[in-house]
C-alpha cells in the first residue's frame, strides 16, 4: 500500500524544532540572569561587610586587617566606590547598571540594579566590632 502523504513529519519537525530550541535558549538565559543576580548580591554583601569594619582610625581594627594602618585610614566612601566600579567590569552578562550606597551610624546599605531588571538588589550590613563583641563576652 502506498502512502498518500509524504514528508508530513518534516513539516511538523520544521515547526517543533525552532520552538524546542527557543525554549532551551530561554532556560539558558534565565539561568545566566539568576546567576549574575546571585553574584551581584554576594559582591554587595562582601563590599558592605568589608566596609563596615573600618573605624576611621578610632580603634584601628579594620585598617589593621586590610593592611592600611601605615598609610592612614581608608575613607569608607572611597573604598565602596572603588570596589563597586572594579566589580562591575567582571560581570559578563546582565551587569549592574546603577548602584549606590548609604552609610549610617549603625549600618551600611549597598544597592545595585541589574540590567534587564527593575528590582534593586539591596544589602543591609550592620556595623559590628568583633573585638569589642569578644571582650564584652569575656567580661560576663
Amino acid at each position: 500500500m502506498r502512502k498518500k502523504w509524504r514528508g508530513y513529519f518534516t513539516i511538523e519537525a520544521a515547526f517543533i524544532l525552532p520552538i524546542v530550541l527557543f525554549l532551551y535558549l530561554l532556560i539558558i538565559l534565565t539561568a545566566l540572569f539568576l546567576y549574575c543576580r546571585c553574584v551581584i548580591s554576594q559582591d554587595n554583601f562582601l563590599i558592605g561587610m568589608r566596609a563596615e569594619r573600618f573605624t576611621d582610625a578610632e580603634e584601628n581594627y579594620g585598617e589593621a586587617i586590610y593592611g592600611q594602618k601605615e598609610k592612614g585610614s581608608w575613607n569608607v566612601k572611597d573604598y565602596i566606590k572603588n570596589r563597586i566600579e572594579r566589580k562591575n567590569q567582571y560581570y559578563p552578562f546582565f551587569p549592574p547598571q546603577e548602584g549606590g550606597y548609604n552609610i549610617y551610624e549603625k549600618n551600611i546599605i549597598i544597592k545595585s540594579r541589574q540590567k534587564g531588571s527593575k528590582k534593586t538588589i539591596e544589602k543591609i550590613i550592620w556595623k559590628t566590632n568583633p573585638v569589642a563583641f569578644i571582650r564584652e563576652g569575656r567580661r560576663k
